[in-house]
């Protein structure tokens, strides 16, 4: 996979990103392809135990990993982590917002407990994130965020009315604060993943999910956690400094392929 491809040397050399839900999946996969390619890192994550293992893992210079337990529903813990992060590398130049949860429910069934935990993690916690980052940016008229949203924002899955809404929000809100801070010079997008696999999915996505949707994608399989910290990479660098208010969808063509069968089996006349 893209692990065999790095990126261009020393393109976040001298850069910092913090990166929420850093200690797992898309998170953990974007702090090392951004480590690879030069930048130093702030991981934050709710789990301190795994957050204290992966920071260990990753195995780098003293000052480049730093590690922040947070809960990012939490408005005062999200203003503490950002300030620490902030002071420790000098500098936040992207954010990645990864922290995430699902929750399987309809609207007939999703308890009003279960529909409040998602959004505060999925949206508000995105929202508490930018906001404290960005101000910060403001200051130096410069940077790059990036959301975590999903193809399940556009295009939902049934039974998770709590998950589609969330990321929907987060579409949404990945484009109001592009035009919130474009004057700033700093731009902010979306990565909207298909099904990856994950820690996530392989709890969530049963043997009947994962074959209705490895039949539906014209690539024929689940993307893997790298492929999406790729996107990442690019929406968070220079090369993409023109990029603002844009959802990357990264899916395999899961969503344009609105029919998908084999003609060899099935010819049209």
């Amino acid at each position: 996979m893209s692990d065999s491809l790095p990126g261009p040397a020393g393109r976040f050399s001298g850069k910092t990103a913090f990166i929420t839900g850093g200690a797992s999946g898309l998170g953990l996969a974007s702090a090392r392809r951004l480590l690879r390619e030069g930048a130093s890192v702030a991981l934050a994550d709710v789990n301190a135990e795994q957050l204290r293992r992966v920071a260990d893992e990753l195995a780098q210079p003293p000052g480049r990993v730093t590690h922040h337990e947070l809960d990012v529903t939490d408005a005062a813990q999200v203003e503490a982590a950002v300030a620490a992060a902030w002071q420790a590398h000098g500098a936040i130049d992207v954010l990645v917002n990864s922290a995430g949860v699902s929750f399987q429910g309809t609207v007939l069934d999703n308890p009003p407990e279960a529909w409040n935990r998602v959004l505060a993690i999925n949206l508000t916690g995105t929202y508490l994130c930018t906001q404290a980052v960005a101000r910060r940016m403001v200051e130096r008229r410069q940077g790059r965020i990036v959301m975590i949203a999903s193809i399940s924002g556009q295009q939902v899955w049934s039974g998770r009315v709590a998950y589609c809404a969330s990321k929907g929000g987060v579409l949404a809100l990945a484009k109001s604060c592009a035009i919130d801070l474009a004057p700033y010079g700093i731009t902010v997008n979306s990565v909207s993943p298909g099904p990856i696999e994950t820690a996530q999915t392989a709890v969530l996505h049963g043997p009947a999910i994962r074959q209705a949707i490895v039949q539906a994608t014209p690539m024929a399989r689940y993307g893997q956690a790298d492929e999406v910290a790729d996107a990442i990479a690019f929406l968070a660098s220079d090369d993409a400094r023109f990029v603002n208010g844009h959802d990357l969808v990264v899916d395999g063509g899961l969503t344009s392929a609105a029919i998908l069968y084999d003609l060899k089996q099935n010819p049209q006349q």
